[in-house]
Protein backbone atom coordinates (compact mmCIF):
# COMPACT_ATOMS: atom_id res chain seq x y z
CA UNK A 1 0.00 0.00 0.00
CA UNK A 2 1.00 3.48 -0.94
CA UNK A 3 1.48 5.71 2.03
CA UNK A 4 -0.77 8.42 -0.32
CA UNK A 5 -3.59 6.72 0.11
CA UNK A 6 -3.64 7.41 3.99
CA UNK A 7 -3.79 10.95 2.36
CA UNK A 8 -6.04 10.90 0.11
CA UNK A 9 -8.55 9.18 1.24
CA UNK A 10 -9.61 10.63 4.68
CA UNK A 11 -9.49 14.20 1.91
CA UNK A 12 -11.86 12.31 -0.36
CA UNK A 13 -14.04 11.47 2.47
CA UNK A 14 -13.97 14.96 3.78
CA UNK A 15 -14.74 16.61 0.38
CA UNK A 16 -17.61 14.12 0.04
CA UNK A 17 -19.48 14.71 3.04
CA UNK A 18 -18.74 18.62 2.15
CA UNK A 19 -20.85 18.10 -1.02
CA UNK A 20 -23.50 16.09 -0.05
CA UNK A 21 -26.58 17.33 -0.26
CA UNK A 22 -28.98 17.44 2.31
CA UNK A 23 -31.21 15.14 3.79
CA UNK A 24 -34.86 15.46 2.93
CA UNK A 25 -37.04 14.18 5.41
CA UNK A 26 -40.39 12.55 4.81
CA UNK A 27 -43.14 14.62 6.30
CA UNK A 28 -45.45 12.29 8.44
CA UNK A 29 -49.02 13.46 7.11
CA UNK A 30 -52.30 12.03 8.70
CA UNK A 31 -54.55 10.47 6.73
CA UNK A 32 -58.02 9.14 8.04
CA UNK A 33 -58.80 7.44 5.21
CA UNK A 34 -55.63 4.73 5.49
CA UNK A 35 -57.61 2.14 7.31
CA UNK A 36 -59.56 -1.27 7.45
CA UNK A 37 -61.71 -0.46 9.96
CA UNK A 38 -65.42 -0.34 8.34
CA UNK A 39 -67.91 1.67 10.19
CA UNK A 40 -66.77 3.77 13.31
CA UNK A 41 -69.82 4.06 15.25
CA UNK A 42 -70.20 6.66 18.29
CA UNK A 43 -70.12 4.77 21.61
CA UNK A 44 -72.53 5.61 24.31
CA UNK A 45 -71.14 7.02 27.09
CA UNK A 46 -68.19 8.92 25.71
CA UNK A 47 -67.05 11.69 27.86
CA UNK A 48 -64.64 14.57 27.36
CA UNK A 49 -60.89 13.86 26.78
CA UNK A 50 -58.14 16.07 27.46
CA UNK A 51 -54.95 15.44 25.88
CA UNK A 52 -52.24 17.14 27.96
CA UNK A 53 -49.27 16.30 26.32
CA UNK A 54 -47.57 14.72 23.33
CA UNK A 55 -44.49 13.38 23.50
CA UNK A 56 -41.80 11.46 20.95
CA UNK A 57 -40.32 8.80 23.46
CA UNK A 58 -38.51 6.70 20.25
CA UNK A 59 -35.76 5.13 21.05
CA UNK A 60 -34.63 6.40 17.20
CA UNK A 61 -36.40 9.84 17.04
CA UNK A 62 -34.45 10.71 13.20
CA UNK A 63 -36.75 8.31 10.85
CA UNK A 64 -39.48 5.79 10.20
CA UNK A 65 -37.44 3.00 8.74
CA UNK A 66 -36.26 -0.51 10.24
CA UNK A 67 -34.59 -1.63 6.69
CA UNK A 68 -33.32 1.52 5.08
CA UNK A 69 -33.28 5.04 6.57
CA UNK A 70 -36.38 6.87 5.73
CA UNK A 71 -35.71 10.03 7.97
CA UNK A 72 -39.00 11.69 9.35
CA UNK A 73 -40.09 14.52 10.63
CA UNK A 74 -41.23 15.24 14.37
CA UNK A 75 -44.28 12.93 14.98
CA UNK A 76 -46.03 14.70 17.25
CA UNK A 77 -48.61 16.40 15.09
CA UNK A 78 -49.31 13.53 13.34
CA UNK A 79 -50.26 11.49 16.53
CA UNK A 80 -52.03 15.00 17.85
CA UNK A 81 -54.58 14.79 14.54
CA UNK A 82 -54.81 10.65 14.66
CA UNK A 83 -56.04 11.20 18.57
CA UNK A 84 -58.49 14.08 17.22
CA UNK A 85 -60.07 11.12 15.23
CA UNK A 86 -61.83 9.70 18.59
CA UNK A 87 -63.86 12.73 17.68
CA UNK A 88 -65.96 9.97 15.25
CA UNK A 89 -66.69 7.67 18.23
CA UNK A 90 -68.16 10.27 20.06
CA UNK A 91 -65.69 11.99 22.36
CA UNK A 92 -65.40 15.59 22.61
CA UNK A 93 -61.11 16.16 21.96
CA UNK A 94 -59.54 19.40 23.66
CA UNK A 95 -55.89 19.87 23.92
CA UNK A 96 -54.66 21.47 27.03
CA UNK A 97 -51.66 21.45 28.99
CA UNK A 98 -53.54 22.22 32.11
CA UNK A 99 -56.05 19.55 33.34
CA UNK A 100 -59.77 20.06 32.36
CA UNK A 101 -62.46 19.49 35.06
CA UNK A 102 -65.03 16.77 34.03
CA UNK A 103 -62.74 15.26 31.49
CA UNK A 104 -60.22 12.53 31.16
CA UNK A 105 -56.94 14.31 31.15
CA UNK A 106 -54.18 12.04 29.56
CA UNK A 107 -50.32 12.75 28.84
CA UNK A 108 -49.65 10.33 25.58
CA UNK A 109 -45.99 9.03 24.45
CA UNK A 110 -45.07 7.62 21.14
CA UNK A 111 -43.08 4.55 22.06
CA UNK A 112 -42.80 2.71 18.59
CA UNK A 113 -43.00 4.22 14.84
CA UNK A 114 -41.44 2.33 12.26
CA UNK A 115 -41.40 0.24 9.32
CA UNK A 116 -40.64 -2.56 7.26
CA UNK A 117 -40.66 -4.79 4.16
CA UNK A 118 -41.41 -8.00 3.74
CA UNK A 119 -41.93 -9.43 -0.30
CA UNK A 120 -44.40 -6.52 -1.81
CA UNK A 121 -45.63 -5.68 1.49
CA UNK A 122 -44.90 -2.08 3.36
CA UNK A 123 -45.39 -3.01 7.10
CA UNK A 124 -45.87 -0.65 9.80
CA UNK A 125 -46.18 -0.23 13.63
CA UNK A 126 -47.00 2.12 15.95
CA UNK A 127 -47.23 2.02 20.00
CA UNK A 128 -48.33 4.57 22.45
CA UNK A 129 -48.75 4.74 26.16
CA UNK A 130 -51.10 6.80 27.38
CA UNK A 131 -51.29 7.75 31.17
CA UNK A 132 -54.32 9.24 33.29
CA UNK A 133 -54.28 10.48 36.20
CA UNK A 134 -56.98 9.73 38.80
CA UNK A 135 -58.31 9.36 42.20
CA UNK A 136 -56.85 6.04 43.12
CA UNK A 137 -53.76 6.65 40.98
CA UNK A 138 -51.47 6.94 37.72
CA UNK A 139 -52.61 4.47 35.39
CA UNK A 140 -50.63 3.82 31.92
CA UNK A 141 -52.17 1.79 29.63
CA UNK A 142 -50.17 0.55 25.75
CA UNK A 143 -51.66 0.29 23.11
CA UNK A 144 -49.74 -1.31 19.69
CA UNK A 145 -50.66 -2.10 16.22
CA UNK A 146 -49.45 -2.89 12.86
CA UNK A 147 -50.67 -2.20 9.48
CA UNK A 148 -49.65 -3.25 6.17
CA UNK A 149 -49.92 -1.72 2.51
CA UNK A 150 -48.95 -3.74 -1.02
CA UNK A 151 -45.62 -1.56 -2.25
CA UNK A 152 -47.16 -0.16 -5.27
CA UNK A 153 -44.73 2.70 -6.40
CA UNK A 154 -41.87 2.22 -3.18
CA UNK A 155 -42.61 5.45 -2.29
CA UNK A 156 -41.82 7.28 0.99
CA UNK A 157 -45.50 8.52 1.65
CA UNK A 158 -46.24 4.57 1.15
CA UNK A 159 -44.56 4.42 4.07
CA UNK A 160 -46.45 6.72 6.14
CA UNK A 161 -49.71 5.24 4.92
CA UNK A 162 -48.51 1.92 6.46
CA UNK A 163 -48.08 4.14 9.44
CA UNK A 164 -51.54 5.37 9.02
CA UNK A 165 -53.13 2.27 8.99
CA UNK A 166 -51.60 1.30 12.23
CA UNK A 167 -52.23 4.38 14.18
CA UNK A 168 -55.48 4.28 12.70
CA UNK A 169 -55.67 0.79 14.62
CA UNK A 170 -54.39 1.92 17.90
CA UNK A 171 -56.61 5.04 17.67
CA UNK A 172 -59.85 1.81 17.15
CA UNK A 173 -58.26 0.06 20.60
CA UNK A 174 -58.12 2.67 22.58
CA UNK A 175 -61.57 4.62 22.22
CA UNK A 176 -63.38 1.33 24.25
CA UNK A 177 -60.29 1.60 27.12
CA UNK A 178 -61.10 5.50 26.95
CA UNK A 179 -65.00 4.51 27.60
CA UNK A 180 -63.71 2.70 30.61
CA UNK A 181 -62.15 5.60 32.11
CA UNK A 182 -65.46 7.65 31.40
CA UNK A 183 -67.22 5.52 33.22
CA UNK A 184 -64.71 5.79 36.26
CA UNK A 185 -64.59 9.50 36.13
CA UNK A 186 -68.05 9.33 36.46
CA UNK A 187 -68.32 7.34 39.28
CA UNK A 188 -65.23 9.35 41.22
CA UNK A 189 -67.70 12.67 40.23
CA UNK A 190 -70.42 11.41 42.24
Amino acid sequence: MKPSIYFCAPLLCCLLTAHAAPVEKTPLSYDAQATEIVRITPLQGACAINFMSISDRRFTKDGIGADMPIPSGPPEPWISASLDTLKAYGFPVTHSASPVPGAVNLDVRLTRAYTWITHMRINGMVAIEAESKQADGVKTEKFRSAGSKTNMWGAKSEYVTALNYAVNSVVDQMAPALLRHCQSAKTAAR
